[in-house]
């Protein structure tokens, strides 16, 4: 199967969309739906939840250790499937990425300042990146790496693309910082 696009096109449109739904809502908004985003990928990827509760399990160790000096073996828990398997994995992450979106929302009103709008394109291209990483983590892989879905276009290297995006971020803050400085020159003047 061959798309028309090539892994940087479908990269920059995917970012794209992250840009624009990151001038539309503000940087406000988009923050606690950073923060959301980042969340669900804790909760739901097993690793970093297995890395989080073999943390917590040791702590009771360390304690002891720091008391008596003695080290006991640090317990582990398994690792946890999900009830649905991947769907169970996406359905929970969108989940508490819908609600993310939906607090940001509530919580903060519309932005009325353009330079609100441009800084929000900085935390939508940062929850637009770690959600495609997400979602490429759930293409299956075999033993030795090589992606179980074939498509024509390379996966693309988030890594390729950080001076562009970080690019994109300077212009955006240099471009709210201009917004900012005319209104309150056009703000003053109407005095």
């Amino acid at each position: 199967m061959s798309l028309p696009f090539t892994e940087t096109q479908c990269f920059y449109v995917a970012i794209l969309a992250f840009i624009v739904i990151g001038f539309q809502r503000g940087w406000k908004r988009e923050l606690v739906s950073l923060v959301f985003v980042l969340l669900a990928i804790f909760l739901v990827r097993p690793d970093s939840g297995k890395s989080f509760s073999d943390f917590l399990n040791r702590l009771p160790s360390v304690f002891g250790f720091l008391v008596t000096g003695n080290t006991t073996g640090t317990p582990t828990t398994p690792t946890t499937n999900f009830l649905l398997g991947p769907w169970g994995a996406i359905i929970l992450f969108a989940a508490v990425v819908g609600l993310g979106y939906f607090i940001g929302n509530k919580a903060f009103p519309r932005p009325g300042a353009p330079a609100e709008r441009f800084i929000g394109v900085i935390p939508g291209i940062v929850s637009g990146a770690f959600i495609m990483a997400f979602l490429s983590s759930l293409i299956p892989k075999s033993a030795n790496g090589q992606s179980f879905l074939t498509v024509a276009v390379q996966t693309p290297d988030p890594g390729n693309f950080v001076p562009i995006l970080f690019l994109i971020a300077i212009v955006a803050v240099i471009v709210a910082l201009i917004a900012s400085r005319t209104k309150k020159a056009g703000g003053g003047a109407k005095k």
